[in-house]
């Protein structure tokens, strides 16, 4: 029998900004109905590069094809696009530089050949309605935006009633700026596309003289 798991290659955000997410995703979830709300413990802030569902007897092949993969690259910029809602999360957009597709796209190309051939049906436990470009975009990939649907976001909570996202969001006046991203990180996935363990990290360079 071969057992799936649902993996998430993901950038990490600096430490202190991390922080400053998941006590924002607390304030906003624990005065209103969540699924989940971030803590660093068990739901890990992350920036989604690409996720999809892998054969465990794949993992140390991600592994080590990530670790060759990232040897080639130095620290990403991020700079804040705006709050980003949909189907119930919370979360901020950020600008999809060129940098950040081709980082993206590479590690697409990189891990596709490795996924399981998957549905929709397959992502039940995200609860989502997905369109015609996601459906195909599943079909292809294995992920619902990926390739030319990709938009580099990192999600601060979802909410059980849709309806109190506009209130919530008008009040969200942080300005997150720009940072840059040192790490990238193969995330175990839970429901509602948590990042809930980090396998294994791996640090960029940094380009700083």
């Amino acid at each position: 029998m071969i057992n799936y798991q649902k993996i998430n290659i993901a950038f990490r955000a600096p430490e202190d900004f991390e922080s400053k997410v998941i006590k924002l995703s607390q304030e906003i979830g624990n005065k209103n109905n969540s699924y989940f709300i971030l803590d660093g413990i068990n739901y890990y802030p992350h920036i989604t590069i690409y996720s999809s569902i892998f054969s465990e007897s794949n993992l140390s092949n991600i592994l080590e094809k990530i670790e060759i993969f990232v040897k080639k690259l130095d620290d990403v910029s991020f700079k804040f696009k705006g709050v980003g809602v949909g189907q119930g999360y919370i979360g901020f957009n950020f600008i999809n530089s060129n940098k950040i597709k081709k980082i993206h796209q590479g590690i697409v190309e990189l891990l596709n050949p490795l996924r399981k051939n998957i549905s929709e049906d397959d992502l039940k436990d995200y609860n989502l309605v997905f369109n015609k470009k996601q459906k195909k975009s599943i079909s292809e990939y294995g992920y619902p935006d990926a390739m030319n649907l990709y938009v580099p976001h990192m999600t601060i909570t979802r909410l059980k009633d849709e309806k109190t996202i506009k209130n919530i969001t008008r009040e969200i006046k942080w300005n997150v700026g720009s940072f840059k991203v040192g790490r990238i990180a193969c995330c175990l996935m839970g429901d509602n596309g948590v990042c809930k363990q980090i396998i294994k990290e791996f640090e960029l360079h940094s380009n700083e003289v």
